[in-house]
């Protein structure tokens, strides 16, 4: 009895989504320590490996380069997620590749493929697209395709605005995915060494999902210290904090993250990103 509990608890959170959302898909929660070390707040900044699951116009932020990266943890304590991906940029375009994965013990499982295609538009910014292609089992197999498109706009050196629809037009065995949408703002401050990031997330209804605050402190050149806020659906009563710290060393970025989550558990995630010009260089 205490085993079905658990997987019932599993499946449920899975299926509401990662962090607090209420997507019938994990993938919507995003991952990475970096995003989620600044409580997910990360629409507007989206310069990591884990970019194309925050802002698919976001592989620009590494300018003319290749890159790779990744992150894991285990949600809740319980539940295996992992991401990888990678691509490039050059001359104002960027492509890129990913694959993320969750489990749930031998009942549950889910995976993620997505190109991801950016340009940025003159002066006005970058704006970039995900197509992803979802594999579910639960007692059987579902699959199907869907797209993310999202906007990141400069409106100065100091400051940006980003726009997220995730899983617009996203279906699985005939059944809609309720996409999330995501406005976004990010300022730095101090040169650069403080960083801060504001989320709202939306519904399909254009109801109050997640409003989510974070920020980022540069102690010294190689280190950084994170700490964020989510509050679900406006609601105090609701919310929780995350911290995290990040360290780089040339092109290598390693980042940690503890998501203080009470219901269903807290989670560490791991994340990292290598960034091959610095190598050329």
């Amino acid at each position: 009895m205490k085993r079905i509990s658990l997987v019932a608890m599993l499946l449920g959170a899975l299926v509401f989504g990662a962090f607090g959302y209420e997507g019938s898909i994990v993938f919507q929660g995003g991952l990475g320590a970096k995003a989620l070390g600044m409580g997910g707040a990360f629409a507007a900044l989206a310069d990591d490996g884990t970019v194309a699951l925050w802002n698919p116009a976001g592989i620009l932020a590494f300018g003319e380069n290749a890159w790779i990266g990744g992150a894991t943890s285990q949600l809740f304590g319980m539940v295996p997620y992992q991401f990888v991906g990678g691509g490039f940029s050059f001359a104002g375009y960027g492509i890129g590749l990913g694959w993320a994965n969750a489990t749930a013990g031998d009942f549950y499982s889910a995976n993620a493929f997505m190109g991801t295609v950016a340009v940025q538009i003159g002066d006005f910014g970058w704006v970039g697209a995900n197509l992803k292609y979802y594999m579910e089992k639960i007692t059987n197999e579902y699959s199907g395709f869907g797209f993310d498109l999202g906007v990141i706009v400069p409106v100065m050196p100091e400051l940006s605005v980003a726009v997220v629809a995730k899983d617009l037009g996203t279906t699985i065995a005939g059944q809609t995915v309720t996409p999330v949408y995501v406005a976004g703002l990010a300022g730095k401050l101090l040169e650069g060494a403080l960083v801060l990031g504001a989320d709202l997330e939306l519904t399909s209804a254009f109801d109050v999902k997640n409003l989510r605050v974070g920020l980022g402190f540069q102690l010294i050149e190689n280190l950084a210290v994170r700490a964020g806020l989510v509050v679900p659906e406006f609601d105090f009563n609701k919310y929780y904090v995350t911290v995290g710290a990040g360290f780089s060393l040339g092109g290598l970025s390693v980042d940690a993250a503890y998501v203080l989550l009470s219901e269903p558990g807290e989670s560490l995630v791991l994340s990292a990103t290598f960034l091959f010009g610095e190598l050329f260089a």
